[in-house]
């Protein structure tokens, strides 16, 4: 089971990072699927890109920091394996909550300084 909850969050990890790189590269234009999404970021394309590179580079670096912590925890021992499971996926969700609510800050200050 332990296992399972390990290579599932590293997986995920993984897809997070994939999905990140295109934002950071500034290659996905503002749509309907793909992106952050904000009205804020919909309504302007130099809103649109600064904040995608910007969340995306966070993305990678809270996948990366997500993937090393679950690793950590699953060769450390600290965790039972009965709560194992719960706290992975705490340990993918948590981290990956901070690009957001820094995304939102940066777009704010974008905005409030005018470019």
């Amino acid at each position: 089971m332990m296992l399972k909850a390990l290579l599932t969050i590293l997986i995920l990890d993984a897809v997070c990072i994939i999905v990140a790189v295109p934002l950071v590269l500034r290659k996905v234009p503002r749509n309907v699927v793909y992106g952050f999404r904000v009205r804020a970021t919909l309504d302007d394309d130099f809103v649109w890109y600064e904040a995608n590179a910007y969340f995306g580079r966070l993305f990678i670096i809270s996948s990366l920091v997500s993937a090393l912590l679950i690793i950590f925890l699953y060769f450390s021992g600290l965790i039972p394996e009965s709560y194992f499971l719960n706290v992975s996926i705490a340990v993918l969700a948590l981290p990956l909550l901070i690009p957001v609510v820094m995304t939102f800050r940066y777009i704010k200050s974008i905005q409030q300084s005018g470019r």
